[in-house]
């Protein structure tokens, strides 16, 4: 049964049911472990490809799963205040747009300011943990779809 299937698309999609329930209900302690397992998934590349010989390649890869496994909550708080900060100015920049532009109506505004706010609440505020549970959440959603897709499938 599993071999017409196909055991990657199954794999996959019970993977992304299960990451996305725990991101869901655990949030930031969820992430903290995906990315544990990145890193040392890193670190276990890097060192088969040092095995190879593949100097380059090994050792960058040990770098890129120590850094994640050491430093998993500075990556995370980094990368959350980039793609904060990001959205914030994209916002900042529609919203001159809008002005420049010459405003027709005041929902024109709406875009904009809300882009600054949800930036703003991403970068330093609780927003972070709203996003990481509507990506749980979605992470499921598209797990079911598959999962469903690939029994769909078994049947054809």
């Amino acid at each position: 049964m599993l071999k017409k299937i196909g055991n990657n698309e199954l794999f996959s999609s019970i993977l992304y049911i299960v990451v996305g329930v725990l991101l869901a209900i655990f949030q930031s302690e969820t992430l903290k472990w995906v990315m544990i397992a990145v890193g040392v998934l890193f670190i276990v590349t890097g060192v088969l490809e040092l095995v190879k010989k593949n100097w380059a390649g090994g050792a960058i890869s040990l770098v890129i799963g120590i850094a994640l496994v050491a430093l998993c909550w500075a990556v995370l708080w980094l990368a959350l205040i980039i793609l904060g900060v990001l959205i914030a100015v994209k916002g900042v920049i529609a919203l001159i747009d809008v002005i420049k532009r010459g405003m027709k109506n005041a929902l024109e505004l709406v875009f904009p300011i809300l882009a600054i706010i949800v930036g703003i609440g991403i970068a330093f505020g609780p927003l972070a943990n709203i996003i990481i549970l509507i990506a749980g959440i979605l992470l499921a959603i598209n797990g079911i779809i598959g999962l469903v897709g690939a029994l769909k499938s078994k049947k054809d």
